[in-house]
């Protein structure tokens, strides 16, 4: 089973540089690392996404009767969080988008870190060879350089920075659509590869990802919108990589395809219902949306 081609990915990560550089020119300075010096927060987090999600995915598959490389790559995905569309529904879904961010730049930073040594703890017989430094190019090129350069143009250009990041956040949302929609059909032979069962597990991991990112949360409910979101969306950007360069040749690449495909609407829902739903009484004072 082949891969995304290159012009879905590059539709993808145009979305994420553009989103961040977006947020980063309409927040104000110190929000993202505020939020990320907030103990509780990062504790929960790390809990939540490295602790509690991959114990539930451990049992799921173990639940189900599927072959040994679908349930790797499970497990995979169960290890890897930080998803990069949870960036987009946590604004469908008018949560804090400050702290949206904070937790793609936390997740994704420990998930490059620690997801391939886990990977090569759990399972060391695969002849591939771990792509470290593509996934620390990755992460500096994704995250790290659109902060920065957003950041740099909030400097720059104090005055029309907020309506520049205003357009920016619309053209993020144009470019999500067109990559959703491009990666459709390369989705869906892999969710056919997984059959029912398959398709079970990553219904009920994003469920059960809900829940737990929404008990851990906090009582803001714009914060428990962005948990229970960034919890679900496990970090295909990461998984990808090591299943090509580690695993290949092999169906383990088929969850996390599929999960991408049937990830995405259920997260969709979601944002769509609670942002209509579910809005705190009052914003907090000093903080933006």
């Amino acid at each position: 089973m082949g891969e995304l081609p290159l012009y879905v990915k590059l539709l993808n990560f145009a979305f994420v540089v553009i989103y961040l550089v977006s947020v980063t020119l309409e927040s104000t300075r110190g929000e993202i690392l505020g939020t990320l010096r907030d103990l509780s927060m990062t504790g929960r987090a790390l809990l939540a996404n490295f602790i509690i999600v991959p114990i539930l995915g451990f049992f799921l598959i173990r639940l189900f009767d599927l072959p040994p490389e679908i349930r790797l790559g499970f497990f995979l995905l169960a290890l890897s969080p930080g998803g990069f569309f949870a960036l987009q529904f946590a604004r469908v879904s008018k949560g804090n988008r400050v702290l949206a961010v904070a937790l793609l730049v936390l997740l994704s930073v420990v998930a490059v870190v620690l997801t391939p040594v886990l990977t090569t703890v759990f399972f060391p017989l695969h002849t591939g060879r771990m792509p470290f430094t593509w996934l620390v190019i990755l992460l500096l090129m994704v995250i790290a350089v659109p902060l920065l350069a957003g950041r740099a143009l909030q400097q720059l250009i104090p005055e029309i920075a907020p309506k520049l990041g205003r357009f920016l956040g619309a053209l993020s949302i144009v470019l999500f659509i067109m990559g959703a929609v491009s990666a459709g059909k390369y989705k869906t032979p892999a969710i056919k590869v997984l059959g029912m069962e398959g398709i079970a597990v990553i219904v009920m991991l994003c469920i059960g990802s809900w829940i737990v990112g929404w008990l851990l949360g906090g009582p803001e409910l714009r914060n428990r919108k962005v948990f229970a979101i960034a919890t679900s969306m496990r970090n295909v950007g990461v998984c990808l990589p090591i299943v090509i360069n580690y695993f290949p040749g092999t169906e383990v690449i088929a969850p996390i395809l599929a999960f991408s495909g049937i990830s995405i609407p259920m997260n969709m829902v979601f944002a769509l219902v609670t942002g209509w739903a579910l809005r705190d009484p009052v914003a907090p004072s000093g903080t933006r949306q």
